[in-house]
């Protein structure tokens, strides 16, 4: 299976949904990942000293160690304003998912849910523009929204997440024997630190916290049925 995974930020694949694309990556799997921005807005550690530009480049060689760790088949990283998707033509975006979908012609596409787990703009947007990519095609790769249930946001103490509303949730994907890659690939976002050392106190321990990775498959919405623990189903 081809799967294509369209993300706002760097980090963004590394605290979400890493350990599913370890396990696909690892599985025989081709994992293409796409980041749209370089994440030069970001306010953490090293941003309160660097420039713009060299948030960007610093975060940039962050992500390529992100992907390296989780051994994705492509990365593809875009130059698109951080901070400022939401107020871009909407064509921005479309034109740049819709040639990543022409280009490696995926099976699935993997985003953030639409409440973009943090309420982030940047992550509403990208999935927005991800919905609109695929419903406009015959033949559609299937579109799956990452986020946390309702159990992973009550225990996250530090900051508020929107979940994906429990009936929603389509596939809930065991990732345990996947948590190393996931591990380092956070590890390798080091201006993201800060929020790493705040998710290192959830309750009930880190490893229990991500052994699950939770999806909604947005598009074509599924028939009623039980969860499924493959993303091929």
């Amino acid at each position: 299976m081809k799967i294509l995974a369209v993300f706002a930020h760097p980090d963004d694949e590394a605290f979400g949904p890493a350990g599913t694309l370890a396990r696909y990556s690892q599985g025989g799997h081709s994992v293409c990942l796409v980041t749209l921005t370089r994440g030069e807005a970001g306010t953490l550690g090293p941003a309160q000293h660097l420039t713009r530009d060299e948030l960007g480049r610093l975060r940039a060689g962050e992500l390529r160690c992100s992907a390296a760790a989780l051994r994705v088949s492509a990365l593809h990283l875009h130059n698109l304003p951080d901070g400022g998707l939401a107020k871009l033509p909407e064509t921005a975006g479309l034109t740049v998912i819709r040639r990543e979908i022409d280009v490696f012609q995926p099976e699935a596409l993997i985003t953030f849910h639409s409440a973009g787990i943090s309420g982030h703009a940047d992550h509403q947007t990208v999935t927005s523009w991800c919905l609109q990519a695929v419903k406009e095609r015959a033949a559609s790769p299937k579109l799956f929204a990452f986020g946390v249930s309702e159990e992973q946001a009550q225990r996250v103490g530090h900051r508020r997440l929107a979940p994906i509303p429990e009936d929603e949730i389509t596939h809930a994907i065991a990732v345990s024997p996947y948590l190393d890659y996931k591990l380092s690939a956070i590890r390798c976002h080091q201006s993201q630190s800060e929020s790493w050392e705040s998710f290192k106190k959830i309750a009930g321990g880190i490893e229990s916290f991500f052994r699950t990775e939770y999806f909604s498959r947005i598009w074509p919405q599924p028939m009623p049925r039980r969860r499924s623990d493959r993303l091929e189903e």
